[in-house]
């Protein structure tokens, strides 16, 4: 637990060096495209090849930049991966002293083995996508015309007076 706690602590140091705090990670969460334009821009983001046009080019660009966000702080994602190893040896510890049943065991165990394999290799394959896809469509996005709302984020409307 001492470890995740201290992965944790060098993801939040990785992010502050970085200029990127907590606040302006959510900010930068907020400005997200939505799922279905996410959806839109996966072939693009998978394949790291130039989108058709300008307007996707923009929103693949904006999508891998997310995914970036998501994914490129190391410390965090093997942060989850030894806490979440923590849980299975409790797990099987509790089992073995026969504090839980067997069943408790069968049930968790794939679960949670499977997410603590999830984080690693999700970054490992989500980081190079998004840089490819940066690298592919960023010439052509900077032709598309700006964000639909006129270039405000998506605080905004929570800073106006009603």
């Amino acid at each position: 637990m001492a470890a995740a706690g201290t992965c944790m602590g060098l993801g939040a140091r990785w992010d502050r060096l970085r200029g990127r705090p907590k606040w302006k990670q959510r900010e930068l969460a907020a400005q997200a495209p939505p799922r279905a334009d996410r959806r839109r821009a996966r072939p693009y983001l998978r394949s790291g090849e130039t989108a058709p046009d300008p307007e996707l080019a923009r929103l693949t660009v904006a999508t891998a930049r997310e995914d970036l966000r998501v994914w490129e702080n190391p410390w965090q994602q093997f942060g989850y991966f030894l806490f979440i190893a923590a849980m299975l040896f409790n797990i099987t510890h509790m089992t073995v002293n026969g504090n839980a049943s067997a069943g408790v065991l069968y049930v968790f165990l794939p679960v949670i083995a499977a997410l603590a394999v999830h984080h690693p290799l999700t970054r490992r394959r989500a980081v190079p996508r998004a840089r490819r896809a940066i690298e592919a469509n960023e010439e052509l996005a900077a032709q598309a015309p700006g964000p639909p709302d006129g270039g405000r984020d998506a605080w905004e409307q929570f800073r106006k007076p009603y």
